[in-house]
């Protein structure tokens, strides 16, 4: 079984182990609500902060950026919460048990320490990357391009490093640095392993994407062609609501899948519903 090959039949097993635990889409979807919610209330604010300092396009005045930092700070605080509740229910039916829902919202609540420090660290790094893309849109031309690829590998780096870094913080109680030095040890016996199956989840994510792609396609086209409007609107809400569910769907098979790595990574033995083969070749061990 070459490598492409058992991240498809990797992917396959994370969707099994979703179905279950439906609860695991529950995290995502809640957080999702909590998110569009908490952005929405931030919106009003950084508006005016944008008044205030009378800037225009790109630039940063300090009322924006500190309203920038908070929105990114709570974002990414809900967004952590919801991975270390999918974490820790994946972790404990690859263990053989069953945990509930508010068990796991129970054992978020206990880390929101590690949540609240991952996510101060996780805003920062937004932040940054936020000042070189605007940056970017105030150089010249070579200045943009260096900017611009000066960001896309720093985003690109930030996102390798951290790929096992909320199962080191729900398995090992870790704070945010000692978690990332876990993840990147994790990532170098994972290395190819790692990075093909999540682009092959990609692969399939961008399939399940397809039906909403095209309900909102055909709903545009109706809408342009002022033929059946209501129709079209219609088309155009399933085709949102199709995109987002797939994305639910991905994100916590994805994270399923570094559990399940991570787990295999620490014990040698792979977690229950995952074959001792599959995950034998996603590690050199030393």
């Amino acid at each position: 079984m070459n490598v492409f090959e058992r991240s498809w039949v990797t992917t396959k097993t994370s969707f099994a182990v979703i179905n279950q635990d439906k609860e695991l889409l529950l995290f995502p979807v809640v957080a999702t609500i909590l998110s569009t919610i908490f952005s929405l209330a931030m919106l009003f604010p950084t508006i005016i902060a944008k008044v205030l300092e009378g800037g225009a396009g790109f630039e940063f005045g300090p009322l924006q950026i500190v309203a920038t930092f908070v929105t990114y700070l709570g974002l990414a605080f809900i967004t952590t919460f919801s991975n270390v509740c999918v974490v820790y229910t994946t972790r404990v039916r690859l263990s053989g048990g069953d945990a509930t829902f508010f068990e796991s919202i129970g054992f978020a609540l206990k880390r929101s320490h590690r949540i609240l420090a991952w996510s101060l660290l996780s805003a920062t790094v937004g932040l940054l990357l936020r000042f070189i893309s605007d940056a970017a849109e105030n150089s010249g031309d070579v200045g943009r391009i260096i900017l611009n690829i000066l960001e896309s590998i720093l985003a690109a780096a930030w996102s390798i490093m951290t790929v096992f870094a909320v199962p080191a913080m729900v398995f090992y109680d870790l704070g945010p640095i000692d978690a990332i030095k876990k993840s990147v040890d994790t990532l170098k016996r994972a290395w190819g392993e790692s990075l093909v199956g999540n682009w092959g989840m990609g692969f399939i994510s961008f399939l399940m994407l397809l039906p909403g792609i095209g309900s909102m396609v055909f709903g545009i086209i109706m809408l342009l062609g002022e033929q059946a409007p209501s129709l079209g609107i219609a088309l155009l809400l399933v085709g949102v609501a199709l995109l987002v569910l797939a994305s639910l769907i991905i994100g916590v098979a994805k994270m399923v899948y570094s559990t399940a790595l991570f787990m295999y990574a620490e014990s040698g033995q792979a977690p229950m519903g995952f074959s001792q083969e599959l995950l034998a070749g996603a590690y050199q061990r030393r």
